[in-house]
């Protein structure tokens, strides 16, 4: 099976984006709720002709059904990383899922950032599902791919999904003509700053990426973003939402069952040949994943991760100095306005939806000035509040 590699299926892909699979298989079943997913159809794919596959990432929930050959088909299975699943169907509202999951406190904050969120800013939640305009279809990806990108520098971490983002596009489109994907927005003041990609396969989704604007952390969009999306699931009938593998520490807390992810080597060469090089390469792939788990239990993954991060360069300026001062007529004198503040000076975004927060204030009436003799000084007046931003302070500010 030297080949084999060559000849990887990632499970779930097929499943949502093609819909088609190899002839030796028959049919797909969710064993949780008896949900045929696939079923062979009469026609064989050329594909078929294969002797030897790799299956990557098969939920252990799914049972597969093989075709009934002359030649017996042979696998061999390996457990990699976990996914995470929300049972939907266990739960009759999006409130009996926050009830389970979180306490009293942890779901007031939920309904604080949220409530704050729409304070300030005019907030709108979207739910693309069904037909969409391939020219905003296109345009909201770009705003993905800009998401991502910043996403990723503030973490100081690669983005693998970045390099995957054009073939994402290309296969989710025609899935969400078809209502079997989704893709939920979340706009201030006319602006996405997050937005989640879901794929569908009966009563079963499963989260395909997500991305929102760093500068909106205090508003902490991923908890809200998860929050509203498990809860359009719930009112559209969905059983089970798949969160995948990855981000463990996250997902856990959101999720109601973990099962397997499995690597299934499939052999259909009766050959002596055949039979060893199914063996060779499951003795291989254990081999790794053994080593793999070895590193993670000494902590060489976090190791790495934190040289990486460290080594990474910077890839925004220091927070400004902010400073409470008073609202007085001769303090305004010394700055010139600037209405268009959040297009000319986008480093003021994430301090500026801070103070937001914090007051409870439209970020659009928020007044900005910048000091004629310093462009590094900033006066913000929030209501009845004013702050001096000093950008870059050096010795010579008192």
């Amino acid at each position: 099976m030297e080949s084999m590699e060559s000849k990887t299926i990632v499970f779930l892909k097929q499943l949502a984006s093609m819909g088609s699979f190899p002839a030796c298989i028959s049919k797909i079943r969710d064993t949780r709720t008896g949900e045929v997913l696939f079923e062979q159809s009469v026609e064989k794919r050329p594909m078929d002709t294969r002797d030897h596959m790799i299956l990557k990432d098969v939920p252990s929930y799914l049972e597969i059904e093989w075709e009934e050959t002359k030649i017996k088909i042979k696998t061999q299975s390996l457990a990699t990383q976990k996914t995470y699943v929300v049972d939907l169907d266990h739960y009759r509202n999006s409130d009996a899922y926050l009830q389970k999951h979180f306490g009293p406190k942890s779901r007031s904050a939920l309904r604080r950032y949220k409530k704050r969120l729409e304070q300030c800013f005019r907030v709108e939640y979207w739910v693309h599902y069904g037909a969409m305009d391939k020219i905003g279809y296109n345009a909201l990806f770009e705003q993905v791919r800009d998401l991502m990108e910043r996403r990723f520098e503030q973490k100081k971490e690669r983005n693998y999904e970045l390099q995957h983002l054009e073939e994402i596009k290309n296969d989710v489109y025609p899935r969400l003509l078809e209502k079997q994907a989704s893709i939920f927005v979340i706009t201030a003041n006319g602006r996405p700053i997050s937005i989640r990609i879901n794929l569908m396969r009966g009563t079963l989704a499963y989260y395909i990426l997500s991305a929102y604007d760093p500068d909106y952390d205090i508003f902490r969009l991923g908890k809200l973003d998860m929050w509203q999306n498990i809860h359009w699931f719930l009112e559209n009938g969905y059983k089970k939402y798949d969160l995948l593998k990855g981000y463990a520490y996250i997902k856990e807390q959101w999720a109601d069952s973990i099962y397997d992810n499995n690597l299934i080597l499939v052999n259909r060469d009766a050959s002596l040949k055949g039979r060893m090089g199914l063996l060779l390469c499951y003795r291989r792939k254990k081999a790794l994943l053994v080593l793999v788990r070895a590193a993670k239990s000494l902590g060489l993954d976090r190791s790495i991760r934190k040289m990486k991060r460290q080594s990474a360069p910077k890839w925004e300026m220091d927070p400004p100095e902010i400073r409470p001062i008073s609202c007085t007529n001769q303090q305004a004198d010394l700055f010139d306005a600037l209405p268009d503040w959040h297009s000319q000076e986008k480093k003021l975004n994430r301090p500026l939806f801070t103070l937001a927060y914090k007051h409870s204030f439209p970020v659009k009436k928020i007044k900005v000035s910048i000091k004629k003799d310093d462009p590094r000084q900033f006066l913000i007046e929030i209501g009845d509040a004013c702050y001096l931003f000093i950008f870059g302070k050096d010795k010579s500010i008192p």
